[in-house]
């Protein structure tokens, strides 16, 4: 590294980020930082719309750094961010992959059947190509690519009527895509290896006896207007937001279960148990940003401005405002960049990694 001069003192968030298009540096630097995505423009979106021409910028945690990235040469609903890439619905012909960091990009082949549903959330593997991408709809619906290109759409069975899908995370390593239902319950999406295989899927509760949350989170599944669904130290988590007003329950023992408005619970997955899901105090010091984005979880240590113990979320429902909430304190926060950055021309999108894929 001592050969490299000038650049010992650029700052480490700098580097970090140089190494999305310095193919060099990728190997040599620490997990990307996490970044908030902003669109800007003279329309800049207060919803998922962008429009073709709207420049997207990049802003670090800390410091206030923002860098310009690429114009949107296409507009249409924004559905997605894995891996340094976003995705954009326009309606017709098909989503649109779009690297900001590069420029580069390319059409996923159509995907509109009769029902015209909309997409609501693209995730997709490192590196991805039009035969890589499995997105997913807002009715109980999910979709994988096929030999032939074109897709395969395939009924999630919901075990209840009006439940449907609300997240989802892509596991790299296990092929898999674990989907969470507006009521809590998973679904399981196995992307195969051999493309001659057809994908499948099927509840990650085969086996509903003994219920799937203790109360009073039985009761809380209903209530929380907002699931997301991780993975963290091998294992699969929620969080669950209350979204409305702060509501209150009776528990089973005579006392009360109340969740605040924008109030987050977080659950662990443990199949060796009934229910199968249990509540947590604290992530053992991670935190995980969730929302469009593909999620990820990190430690302070990973980069710095991360809180431990913390769900960074989006909210959709006020201008995309970046929030966080701290298990510690039980409250949602707005992000300190929130005060600085945006403004009526400029709004933030999403959470976004250069690179999803960080061990722990």
């Amino acid at each position: 590294m001592a050969s490299l001069g000038p650049w010992v003192g650029v700052p480490p968030d700098l580097l970090r980020f140089i190494r999305g298009v310095c193919t060099a540096w990728r190997s040599a630097l620490p997990a990307a930082a996490p970044l908030l995505l902003t669109v800007s423009g003279p329309d800049a979106p207060r919803h998922r719309q962008i429009q073709p021409g709207q420049l997207v910028s990049a802003s670090f945690l800390m410091a206030g750094r923002s860098f310009h990235l690429s114009e949107l040469p296409t507009g249409g609903e924004f559905v997605g961010s894995s891996n340094g890439w976003i995705a954009v619905d326009p309606i017709c012909p098909g989503i649109f992959l779009l690297n900001p960091t590069s420029g580069e990009g390319f059409d996923l082949f159509p995907l509109r059947n009769d029902d015209d549903e909309p997409v609501l959330k693209v995730v997709f593997a490192p590196n991805p190509r039009p035969t890589t991408t499995p997105p997913w709809r807002s009715a109980p619906r999910a979709c994988s690519p096929t030999r032939d290109m074109r897709w395969t759409v395939m009924d999630v069975a919901m075990a209840e009527q009006r439940d449907k899908l609300a997240d989802l995370v892509y596991d790299a390593g296990g092929g898999k895509v674990y989907c969470v239902t507006a009521h809590g319950d998973v679904h399981v999406f196995h992307v195969p290896g051999c493309r001659r295989r057809r994908p499948r899927v099927a509840p990650l509760h085969a086996n509903r006896a003994g219920g799937l949350f203790a109360p009073p989170y039985d009761t809380a599944s209903k209530l929380t207007g907002a699931k997301s669904i991780f993975l963290s130290g091998g294992s699969l988590h929620q969080a669950w937001r209350n979204t409305t007003i702060a509501f209150s329950s009776m528990t089973p023992g005579g006392g009360r279960f109340s969740m605040a408005k924008d109030e987050i619970v977080v659950l662990k997955y443990d199949p060796e148990r009934r229910p199968c899901w249990d509540a947590l105090a604290d992530l053992g010091g991670r935190s995980v940003f969730v929302g469009k984005n593909n999620p990820v979880v990190l430690r302070p240590e990973d980069a710095s401005g991360v809180r431990p113990n913390c769900v960074y979320w989006i909210d959709e429902r006020s201008r995309f405002q970046p929030m966080v909430f701290d298990m510690a304190t039980i409250t949602s926060t707005p992000h300190p960049f929130d005060a600085e950055a945006p403004g009526p021309a400029r709004r933030p999108l999403c959470w976004f990694f250069l690179n999803d894929k960080i061990s722990h």
